[in-house]
């Protein structure tokens, strides 16, 4: 439930939110259109993408990946929200920029699936109206998560949402959700979907994916709190992210996505680097990448670095 979320239930955690200005924006380099006319000589691309931390980070590795394989990368990294970046992409302002499938799809106007599969197939139909391509999408999201302290999984014996419903003493569980989760198809729909009655609730009120919740579930306060799958604070706590195994929350896999303008004179490797990046990248990696951002304060283009170093991608 980043802020880049159109599903989104609440803001993202404020402390963890980067400047929407990184490295590398704007300059004198050629345009998009002018740097990716391509042929199997023409290595020179635009990468593109959202303002929070996490996009520029996949923007990054994504780029040095390409960097390492001859070619020349522009970037224009933290522009803003979807709204603002996906009419940029499609009108050739850059080249490519990562995305998460399920939001994306929500804004193309199809309707998203728990199946990345189906999500995925269905976003396809969906880019190809506006002149893009997705690639390879990662084992990697960031979707709604319902989060337990590690003390609580192992004393109910749960790992996943439906183990949760059926334990005894869940009724007994104090839930940090945010205020508009009662008219909310992914948060109490997604409750009552697994058993649990929305009214019958003890809830404590907090923005969702916020650094309140995220410390009031470590303090005690709560017992169950709606994170962001790769929140920082589920690393740094040791949190348990319980599985949503009825498939309740739409998929938010991270795929690189190109305008087939510039896809259709790519060279022929192109797309085999980004899907060799993609498939590396799951969500735990993710989340411990972001705390390396968003709480250690290492630089994005250092940590996209050792990332692609320690797997062999650069």
């Amino acid at each position: 439930m980043r802020m880049h979320r159109k599903l989104a239930l609440g803001a993202a955690t404020l402390a963890l939110v980067l400047s929407a200005c990184a490295p590398g924006e704007g300059g004198s380099s050629p345009s998009a259109s002018a740097g990716a006319t391509g042929g199997e000589g023409e290595r020179s691309i635009v990468i593109g993408s959202a303002g929070f931390y996490e996009a520029q980070l996949m923007a990054e590795i994504y780029a040095q990946a390409l960097e390492a394989n001859g070619y020349t990368v522009e970037r224009k990294l933290g522009i803003g929200p979807r709204d603002t970046v996906q009419p940029a992409l499609e009108s050739g302002d850059f080249d490519l920029e990562p995305e998460y499938i399920g939001s994306l799809l929500t804004y193309l106007g199809g309707e998203a699936a728990g199946d990345p599969e189906e999500t995925f197939t269905n976003l396809q139909a969906a880019l190809d109206e506006v002149g893009l391509t997705a690639l390879d999408y990662a084992p990697a999201q960031d979707q709604n998560a319902f989060v337990v302290r590690q003390e609580t999984a192992s004393e109910l014996g749960v790992s996943t949402m439906s183990e949760l419903a059926d334990a005894e003493g869940a009724s007994d569980l104090v839930w940090g959700l945010p205020p508009e989760c009662e008219t909310n198809v992914l948060c109490s729909g997604a409750l009552e979907q697994y058993g649990f009655t929305y009214g019958d609730l003890n809830i404590e009120q907090y923005a969702a994916c916020d650094a309140p919740v995220a410390q009031a579930l470590n303090d005690g306060v709560v017992d169950v709190a709606e994170l962001c799958s790769t929140q920082p604070d589920i690393e740094r706590f040791n949190f348990v992210v319980l599985e949503d195994d009825l498939q309740t929350q739409p998929s938010e896999n991270i795929a690189p996505i190109v305008r087939n303008e510039w896809l259709d004179a790519a060279p022929a490797d192109f797309a085999e680097i980004l899907n060799a990046v993609s498939a590396a990248m799951d969500t735990e990696t993710l989340t411990s990448l972001g705390v390396r951002v968003a709480v250690d304060q290492e630089s994005i283009e250092d940590v996209a670095a050792s990332w692609l170093s320690d797997n062999g991608l650069n």
